[in-house]
C-alpha cells in the first residue's frame, strides 16, 4: 500500500531530487519488460528492451545519447529492432526498414514547430523509458496545469521501501491518464512505470514497464557513432538502408578499407589508410541492377579521355560470376573486378545502385556520383580532372 502523502515542502523537494538524480546520470544500462494491454486484444503485447544512455550535456536537443534494442516476444519468430540517437543523428530500425534523420539535413524533424520535445529523438518508441528522458517528462507534468502529481516519499511496495509518484491527467475534468512511477528509495532509479490511458473507455490502454536490472557504476557506455552502429547492425545497414546521407557526405574522408575476392579466385585488399597507385574510380554495382553495362562503357570512355592515368575498381555486391563478368567483359590494364562488396557498400553508406566514388591517389574521396545518366562520362571527366589539380 502507498503511505501517507508528504507535506507540500517535502513534496516539491522530493520530486525535484528525483528529477535531478535522473537528469545527471552519466552512464545508464538496464533491461526491462514493456507490456501493452488493451481490452480488444486477445493477449498482452510484451517487449524485452535493452537500454543504454550516456549523458550529453552539450547537446541542445536531448540531454543524452542512447541505444535501445527491443524484441517483440511471444511470437513464432521474434520481431527485433533498435533505436539510436547521438549528436543530432537519429536511427530507427523496425519491420525491415532502417530510417535515419540528421540535423544538418532535416532540422525540422528534430524540432517540429520549434518544439524539440516533439522531435524524432524524443518521441521514438521506448525513449521515454530512459531516466534522463523520464526526468524531462516529470518536469513537463509539473509545469502543465492539466496534470496532478502526488509524491509518496516513503512507502512499502511488495514488502520493500520505495518512493512513488502518482500522476493524473485531466482533460475538461475527465481523467485521460493515470500513471504511477516507482523508484528505488536509495538510488532514485526507476523500478516500475504503469500507465492507464483513457481509463474506462473503449480505447483504454494499459502500459506496464518493469525494470529487471539497472547499472550506473560499472556500465560500459562507449560513445556512439555511425561506424559503431554499422558494426553492431551490419545486416540492417547493408540490406535496409534507404538514405544516401552517408555516401553524399563521404567526400573529404578516406575510402573505407576492404578485402574482397576477384571473380578469378584471388583477393584484393586495401586498408583504410593506404594510398592507391593512381586516382581511382570505384564503381559499386548490383549485378541485377539496370544500366550496369552503360555505366561500364561510360566510365571507360571517361578514363580514356582523362589528362592523367586513373584506375577503376568494379565492386559488385553480389556473387554471380557469370553475370558480373558478362557485364564488365574483358578487364583492361588498371582495372580490378571484385565481388561480395556489400560490406563496402554498407561502409560507404550506399542506399541504391549504381554509385561511383571518385578517389584521390592518397585514398581520400574527392566526389561521388549517384545513379546513371547520359552525362556520366563528361561528369566523371570533369570531376576527376579537378581531383588531379588539387
Amino acid at each position: 500500500m502507498l503511505a501517507a502523502l508528504c507535506p507540500l515542502g517535502l513534496w516539491a523537494q522530493g520530486i525535484a531530487d528525483i528529477i535531478a538524480t535522473l537528469k545527471t546520470l552519466d552512464c545508464y544500462q538496464a533491461s526491462a519488460r514493456f507490456t501493452v494491454s488493451m481490452p480488444q486484444l486477445p493477449e498482452d503485447v510484451p517487449y524485452d528492451v535493452e537500454l543504454v544512455a550516456m549523458a550529453a550535456p552539450e547537446d541542445t536537443l536531448l540531454p543524452c545519447s542512447y541505444l535501445i534494442d527491443w524484441e517483440l516476444t511471444g511470437r513464432d519468430e521474434p520481431v527485433k529492432g533498435f533505436t539510436a540517437y547521438y549528436d543530432g543523428n537519429h536511427y530507427r530500425f523496425s519491420g525491415e526498414r532502417l530510417q535515419e534523420y540528421h540535423i544538418d539535413w532535416d532540422g525540422v524533424a528534430f524540432a517540429p514547430g520549434g518544439k524539440k520535445e516533439m522531435g524524432v529523438q524524443r518521441t521514438a518508441q521506448f525513449v521515454a523509458m530512459l531516466p534522463q528522458v523520464m526526468a524531462l517528462e516529470l518536469e513537463s507534468y509539473e509545469s502543465d496545469p492539466a496534470y496532478r502529481m502526488t509524491l509518496h516519499a516513503d512507502t512499502l511496495i511488495g514488502g520493500a521501501e520505495r518512493t512513488a509518484i502518482e500522476v493524473v491527467r485531466l482533460i475538461d475534468g475527465v481523467v485521460a491518464m493515470e500513471g504511477e512511477y516507482v523508484f528505488d528509495k536509495d538510488t532514485s532509479l526507476p523500478l516500475r512505470v504503469h500507465f492507464e490511458n483513457s481509463p474506462g473507455t473503449i480505447s483504454e490502454q494499459s502500459v506496464d514497464i518493469r525494470y529487471t536490472s539497472a547499472d550506473t557504476t560499472s556500465a560500459d557506455c562507449a560513445s556512439l557513432s555511425e561506424e559503431a552502429l554499422m558494426e553492431r547492425y551490419p545486416q540492417e545497414f547493408e540490406m535496409y538502408r534507404q538514405s544516401n546521407y552517408r555516401i553524399e557526405n563521404l567526400p573529404g574522408h578516406r575510402l573505407p578499407g576492404f578485402a574482397l575476392p576477384t571473380t578469378t579466385g584471388e583477393r584484393y585488399a586495401r586498408r583504410a589508410g593506404e594510398s592507391f597507385r593512381a586516382p581511382t574510380i570505384v564503381a559499386i554495382l548490383e549485378g541485377a541492377g539496370g544500366y550496369n553495362k552503360e555505366v561500364v562503357e561510360s566510365l571507360r570512355k571517361a578514363v580514356d579521355s582523362l589528362p592523367m592515368e586513373a584506375d577503376v575498381i568494379w565492386a559488385f555486391v553480389d556473387t554471380n560470376i557469370d553475370r558480373i563478368e558478362g557485364t564488365v567483359g574483358q578487364i583492361r590494364p588498371g582495372e580490378h573486378l571484385l565481388m561480395s562488396a556489400r560490406g563496402l557498400a554498407r561502409d560507404c553508406g550506399v542506399a541504391s545502385f549504381p554509385v561511383i566514388v571518385l578517389t584521390r591517389s592518397n585514398g581520400v574521396v574527392g566526389d561521388v556520383v549517384l545513379g546513371y545518366n547520359n552525362d556520366l562520362t563528361s561528369s566523371v571527366i570533369q570531376k576527376m580532372a579537378l581531383l588531379g589539380e588539387e
